[in-house]
């Protein structure tokens, strides 16, 4: 009896042992396995254990490049610290034959091509080594350079300089000089601002006028009208003049008062071009903080980025607060010139965008900004747009670039430049956007400082 009991028992754990391997075996098929077992295809080292591989690194995305229809009928750009020029849907051309051989850093303004298509006006300059940097704000040694106007039809290039008004210079080296800012008032005038020479004081620093049919330059404003000083010669009691913009008649400069002390005021103003003995006036305060006070580079903003709208009515302004040297933040808003009603944008932002100086662009809509922090900020947080069609969203863009915006002249896509800055073998690249497409796509290659016309 104890025997046949001990037989039936251990038949049922041989049919319970069999039911669990085929168990298994189904949950197997199925798909499924179990804890601590080696998923399929996972390297291991001949016995059953799993091999200890290195993690794949991601392969970056595929570079997207944009049709050949992108580049549109005119735009310019900087290849090998040459300027080259396409016109009515023609391949580029180089146009400069600069000699750098004495002058290997080179500083190119972006180009500012006049609305008939037939001139295109540029600043640049080319300096010896050795430069020195540091302090706050930190010298920029592109700011100032040589004035040029390209005759688009006939390829004629001219150097404009105060002393002898304008010069035929088509090759060679380039030259030196101190103007910083160019703007087009009509199809044959060019508005640019002269600074004059480097810790000087000069009754030639202002905005002046040049007639490209008479070949003329005049002074329009002068430096001592506005009621500041240059950042390039500081004078004690005056405010800074930080920033300088164009549109409707109108010279728009941003300043900052009381500089280097703890109540720095920012502020911007305009001042009539059409009419310019008519006293400037205050637009905006953008900003209240202590301005490059304390140790070198500690201050937050230096230059909180603006701009004004193509047609003259509305401000985009970076607004700011600082409690101490190196601590800030800010928001950005549009204020309506006309009515005086502010919209916020870029709300939906990540908070670190507001700690640094931003770069604001107006689009030719009058509708849509872009922003982006400069490059060397230490969590510098990408490109983005936002519309005052929906103030409340924002478009978040990759890859997230250094340079200038240049935005066609149809509101449909903006360009800007790819390059690494600390890699000096590194070859740059034009990108373009869509406004409203997250992943921007390869415009040009081994080219900077891109224009459209």
């Amino acid at each position: 009896m104890n025997r046949n009991i001990f037989k039936h028992v251990r038949m049922n754990k041989l049919l319970f042992i069999l039911f669990l391997l085929l168990a298994l075996l189904l949950l197997s098929s199925c798909g499924f396995s179990s804890v601590g077992t080696i998923p399929s295809g996972t390297p291991d080292r001949g016995n059953g254990t799993p091999a200890v591989v290195p993690t794949a690194k991601l392969s970056p995305q595929p570079v997207l490049t944009a049709p050949p229809t992108a580049t549109g009928a005119f735009y310019a750009f900087v290849r090998k610290n040459q300027l080259w020029v396409a016109v009515n849907g023609a391949k580029p051309e180089q146009v400069t034959h600069f000699d750098y051989t004495n002058l290997p850093d080179v500083f190119w303004h972006q180009p500012a091509w006049s609305s008939d298509h037939r001139s295109l006006a540029f600043i640049m300059t080319a300096r010896p080594v050795g430069q020195g940097g540091g302090g706050c704000p930190a010298p920029d040694y592109g700011a100032n350079g040589a004035l040029y106007v390209l005759n688009t039809v006939t390829q004629q290039l001219t150097a404009i300089t105060v002393s002898s008004q304008a010069g035929s210079n088509a090759g060679g080296s380039p030259r030196n000089d101190y103007w910083q800012y160019v703007f087009w008032e009509d199809a044959t005038h060019l508005l640019a601002w002269y600074n004059g020479p480097t810790g000087k004081t000069s009754n030639l620093a202002g905005l002046y006028r040049y007639d490209m049919m008479a070949g003329t330059l005049a002074q329009v404003i002068p430096l001592s009208e506005l009621g500041v000083a240059t950042l390039f010669n500081a004078q004690p009691g005056l405010p800074l003049l930080l920033s300088m913009r164009y549109s409707s008649e109108q010279l728009f400069y941003q300043v900052i008062v009381h500089p280097f002390e703890q109540q720095g005021q920012l502020s911007i103003y305009r001042h009539s071009v059409a009419h310019p003995e008519i006293p400037g006036s205050k637009v905006l305060d953008t900003g209240a903080m202590p301005w490059c006070v304390g140790s070198r580079q500690s201050a937050p903003f230096v230059r909180p980025g603006w701009d004004i709208s193509p047609d003259g009515e509305q401000l985009a302004a970076q607004m700011v607060t600082a409690n101490a040297p190196a601590q800030g933040s800010g928001t950005i808003t549009v204020y309506n010139m006309k009515d005086g009603v502010s919209t916020a944008l870029f709300a939906q932002a990540p908070s670190q965008l507001f700690v640094h100086d931003l770069t604001l662009t107006w689009g030719p809509d009058n509708r849509t900004v872009v922003t982006m922090m400069p490059t060397n900020a230490p969590d510098a947080q990408g490109l983005y747009s936002a519309t005052l069609a929906n103030p409340a969203a924002t478009q978040q863009y990759s890859p997230a670039l250094p340079g200038q915006i240049a935005w066609r002249s149809d509101s449909s896509a903006f360009a800007l430049e790819s390059v690494l800055m600390e890699d000096a073998a590194s070859v740059p690249a034009v990108y373009v956007f869509v406004p409203g497409q997250e992943q921007g796509r390869l415009l040009l290659n081994d080219a900077q400082i891109f224009e459209w016309g």
